[in-house]
């Protein structure tokens, strides 16, 4: 499942849906001159998801795109590396950010990584859930 959404309760929803129906996520994001990107694979039994990086939020108080602005070109090169990840899923090849959380800073021309923990008391996915 591509995320391409713009609001936290959409994102939470397809979390919850795609952790219920054991269905990959990956989640892209962009605002001003940065974005991120990160698959959540619900089919392994230990792999975060997208509760665990970012908690439900107050949406009154996230920032958005209409306020805060986006560049074009950085939605496409989000959109590309999405599309690229979800080709590695569908060939049948594990996902090369499952489990991680890559930021671009367009401003800087950079990219991080970095693994994204599991939170064992997610109410998604830890072992409190269900």
């Amino acid at each position: 499942v591509l995320d391409c959404s713009d609001n936290f309760p959409t994102r939470h929803a397809l979390n919850l849906a795609c952790r219920a129906a054991r269905r990959p996520l990956v989640s892209g994001a962009a605002i001003r001159w940065s974005g991120q990107l990160a698959v959540f694979d619900a089919r392994e039994p230990d792999a975060p998801c997208y509760r665990c990086l970012y908690p439900e939020a107050d949406e009154a108080a996230a920032e958005t795109c209409t306020a805060n602005g986006v560049i074009a070109p950085l939605v496409g090169v989000i959109g590309a590396l999405q599309a690229s990840e979800a080709l590695q899923l569908l060939a049948g090849r594990p996902a090369a950010l499952a489990g991680r959380l890559l930021r671009y800073d367009a401003l800087g021309a950079r990219l991080r990584s970095a693994r994204l923990p599991r939170d064992p008391d997610c109410p998604v996915c830890g072992r409190r859930a269900g």
